[in-house]
């Protein structure tokens, strides 16, 4: 949806006022404000969508450059971030989420972090970033901590075409060609530097965990994704003392009184009685799922905590393989923390759908960073939005025993700004300073004259 947009909703300008210090010039950090503005309201944001709808608004240069050049920190703006997040997750058991989410990208080949996926959702090959990313949940509250842009690794091919090269061609004792050897002695270093550079996904989720165990958001137990569930990263959280609850592909080998399964065979030795009901409560919300639980070993981790769980009594459909080293868990305590897990699936879906993370073309590094922590930040910041509060002079009564979904806030900053375009034109009218065609020509200029 395109509309003309006369102000800052007061919402995003009063949770973007404890970042005003991080921008250095004033002009910078209004930028910043309707470049938020633009991620909520629009459906595909883009700069030129977002310069050319606000009335009096930035040119699209100006826009582009305090998203890319302008010198602000994009770990300033993180840090200060999580200190606006850390008293919702200061009183409860809080869980530290580690998984990975592609951000599509199909026809932006050219933008920094995209390389050519295998989608297993969507059964297709796509251009995309793939982030391993990490969130905190606490009781009824799920906010972003932090990603990295995983790199694929090319070392194999490399080394392959300097084998195949060899020598270069031409060279010999008597007549030695500078310029070629030189040529070679880059292709060499630059080999070594990718080798050094190179970061599996695993390594990235063990700097992730590291900087959440030295924040001030620590959490008390970690869910990982089944992608990262590898001894570096359950290493990494046993160091810390931490539990933690993994979910497992159908194929992983496990020993269970001296018989050797895989998840999947072993689960099909389960009799449907065997399976309870668990019942647990997130987000206000019952949920129910039918568990089996028993001890198991499997290699590198010995012997742990091995669940599966069902989201129907039937036992239809696939169910989820979870393990764990907390040997004494319950079933209740398990899925407690498993579903946490899950919670990460709907904030993918909220920084993708409502906040542009995939509709960004700023190509740069640095454009794709500060983009992705501006995402981060909006989502934490539009969970923080009080909706009883009034617009204008309208009160808003929200129903106490009804829960917000991330659409009725999104919602919430639309109305703000149809509030005070209403008012502007309003203003106009009332002071006879336009007539209608003036107050036309001047909310949709930018637009009829693009």
């Amino acid at each position: 949806m395109i509309m003309p947009i006369v102000s800052i909703p007061s919402s995003i300008a009063n949770g973007l006022a404890d970042y005003r210090d991080l921008f250095p010039r004033c002009e910078t950090y209004q930028h910043i404000q309707e470049y938020c503005t633009g991620m909520v309201v629009f459906e595909r944001p883009s700069i030129q969508r977002i310069s050319q709808c606000f009335v009096d608004g930035p040119s699209q240069s100006s826009l582009n450059k305090a998203i890319t050049t302008s010198p602000w920190s994009e770990r300033a703006v993180k840090q200060r971030h999580l200190e606006s997040i850390h008293p919702h997750h200061q009183n409860g058991f809080t869980v530290g989420i580690l998984d990975s989410t592609f951000i599509h990208h199909p026809w932006g080949q050219n933008i920094y972090g995209v390389y050519k996926y295998w989608d297993y959702v969507e059964k297709r090959y796509t251009y995309a970033i793939q982030l391993v990313t990490a969130a905190i949940s606490t009781n009824d509250r799920l906010d972003g901590f932090g990603y990295r842009i995983y790199h694929r690794n090319f070392q194999r091919q490399e080394r392959l075409y300097l084998e195949h090269t060899g020598t270069p061609e031409g060279i010999t004792d008597d007549e030695p060609d500078s310029d070629t050897w030189r040529r070679r002695l880059l292709e060499l270093l630059s080999f070594q530097l990718h080798r050094q550079q190179a970061r599996t996904k695993s390594q990235l989720a063990v700097e992730l965990i590291d900087e959440m165990e030295s924040s001030g958001v620590a959490p008390n137990a970690y869910a990982v994704d089944n992608s990262l569930f590898t001894p570096p990263v359950i290493e990494r959280i046993e160091q810390s003392d931490k539990p933690w609850v993994a979910d497992s592909a159908k194929n992983r080998i496990l020993y269970h009184k001296s018989q050797r399964y895989n998840c999947e065979t072993f689960q099909q030795t389960i009799p449907r009685e065997s399976f309870k009901e668990v019942t647990i409560c997130i987000n206000g919300q019952e949920r129910t799922r039918w568990m089996f639980s028993c001890s198991v070993r499997i290699r590198r981790y010995g012997k742990v905590r091995f669940a599966i769980i069902y989201d129907n009594p039937d036992k239809q459909g696939e169910p989820t393989y979870v393990f764990t080293q907390m040997l004494f868990w319950n079933m209740h305590k398990i899925l407690s923390v498993r579903l946490h897990r899950w919670d990460i699936e709907p904030f993918h879906e909220q920084i993708k759908q409502f906040l542009g993370a995939e509709d960004s073309q700023l190509r740069t590094e640095q454009g794709v960073r500060k983009h992705l922590a501006l995402v981060f930040v909006m989502n934490s910041l539009l969970k923080s939005i009080e909706l009883s509060s009034p617009i204008g002079e309208l009160p808003m009564d929200w129903p106490e025993d009804v829960q917000p979904t991330f659409g009725h806030r999104c919602r919430r900053i639309v109305l703000e700004i149809f509030h005070d375009l209403i008012q502007k034109i309003h203003h106009w009218i009332e002071t006879k300073a336009k007539t209608v065609t003036q107050v036309f020509e001047a909310l949709f200029k930018r637009l009829l004259y693009a």
